[in-house]
């Protein structure tokens, strides 16, 4: 095994996300074939951290809804799938990569590279993010639009606003 300096701590941890002051940390990994570029790994690793983000928003807002009602409607599920799409990957554009690690390794007669990089997005972008996506469940589903209007939903909490 070769790597790019010392393992950082954040590489180490089994936590793919946390939060730090007014930050939401994202680390996130790849592997690719050892013929490949480290940079290529990175790029797919960047993708990786902007699933789990989103992967996050929709079980926070999954969470949400599932305290509030008994079940959801069928167009709000298609909402939450399709957050898991490039339609909302492709609106994350404050989740900044602050750092970066890669290892070369042979497993069975073969070099790969795993690579991961920390991400961080603020509290605020974050929160925009999860509001657009409770906006278009709000546009396809008029009873948790009237549970957010007259407060009886609140997908953020109290600390964050």
């Amino acid at each position: 095994v070769s790597s790019y300096g010392d393992k950082p701590s954040w590489a180490k941890s089994s936590n793919a996300r946390w939060e730090e002051n007014n930050d939401v940390f994202i680390r996130a990994a790849s592997t690719v074939k050892g013929s490949e570029k480290v940079d290529t790994c990175y790029e797919l690793a960047k993708l990786n951290a902007k699933e789990i983000l989103i992967l996050e928003i929709q079980s926070s807002i999954k969470g949400t809804i599932d305290n509030t009602f008994e079940s959801m409607s069928q167009s709000t599920m298609i909402v939450l799938g399709k957050s898991k799409t490039s339609e909302f990957a492709g609106q994350i554009t404050d989740l900044n990569v602050t750092e970066k690690y890669f290892e070369k390794s042979m497993m069975g007669g073969v070099e790969r590279i795993e690579c991961q990089l920390l991400s961080k997005i603020t509290h605020i972008n974050y929160n925009k993010m999860k509001q657009l996506i409770v906006d278009k469940v709000q546009e396809v589903d008029p009873q948790i639009k009237e549970a957010v209007r007259q407060e009886r939903i609140d997908f953020f909490a109290r600390s964050n606003k």
